[in-house]
């Protein structure tokens, strides 16, 4: 049983169409304590939990809503992430995670206008792989020994930069480890540029962000990448013409 929370009162709330109007909170709360305390025990027993829900199918979830994808636009952007976590993440992972930090967070408070409607009801995301709905956000995952993970197609919209209009037009490409204040290798780098030449080579130099650079509330993927990594891999991508 969990520690920090009342499972079964988690179990029976996750039942209902809207159970993130109460867990979303709770979640936030156990954050803050998780950062006061400096204890990454608690944030890994929410993320286990609801791992677990998922895989079960014990959460109630749309099979239908809004078709967010019809709004695709052409790829022009790419916007580079981490995960901010220690390598080796699976999707099953990725996408408890995003579930509870992106959708339910949005579906719990919509700011667009248009849908202040889905506040309360079942969230969906549109996504699915092997028949199960998924949350991950990203549309690829660079592992550590540089190999590629799909996860989101292209034709799909991932909810990443924190910006809709750069969502329906970018590629979300997410490095599988923690650079807050670190570098990625060369060798991973070469991988990235890789990635981009073979798959998105319509993208300019310019038209490449990290996530910061989009959205300015966050460090992601960390505070040496505009000094340091990025320039590194625009030159790479350019040693590839």
């Amino acid at each position: 049983m969990a520690k920090y929370f009342d499972e079964e009162n988690w179990i029976k709330t996750l039942q209902r169409p809207d159970w993130y109007l109460e867990i979303v909170n709770e979640i936030n709360s156990l954050k803050d304590l998780a950062n006061k305390n400096n204890n990454p025990e608690i944030i890994e027993e929410i993320y286990q939990f609801f791992e677990r829900q998922l895989e079960n199918d014990k959460i109630a979830l749309a099979q239908e809503g809004p078709e967010w994808d019809k709004e695709r636009k052409p790829i022009d952007a790419i916007v580079i992430h981490h995960t901010s976590l220690t390598p080796g993440i699976t999707w099953q992972r990725l996408s408890a995670i995003q579930l509870i930090n992106v959708y339910a967070t949005y579906y719990a408070n919509p700011y667009y206008e248009e849908e202040k409607h889905l506040r309360g009801k079942p969230i969906y995301s549109g996504h699915f792989r092997n028949g199960r709905q998924v949350f991950y956000t990203y549309h690829w995952l660079i592992r550590m020994d540089g190999s590629w993970e799909r996860l989101l197609n292209d034709n799909e919209i991932g909810w990443h930069a924190g910006n809709w209009e750069i969502n329906c037009r970018s590629i979300a490409i997410c490095l599988d480890n923690d650079f807050e204040n670190s570098l990625p290798s060369d060798f991973l780098l070469e991988s990235v540029a890789k990635l981009i030449k073979e798959n998105y080579s319509q993208v300019k130099p310019e038209r490449i962000f990290g996530h910061l650079e989009i959205n300015p509330k966050v460090t992601c993927p960390g505070n040496k990448f505009l000094t340091d990594w990025k320039p590194k891999l625009i030159e790479l991508l350019k040693d590839l013409d």
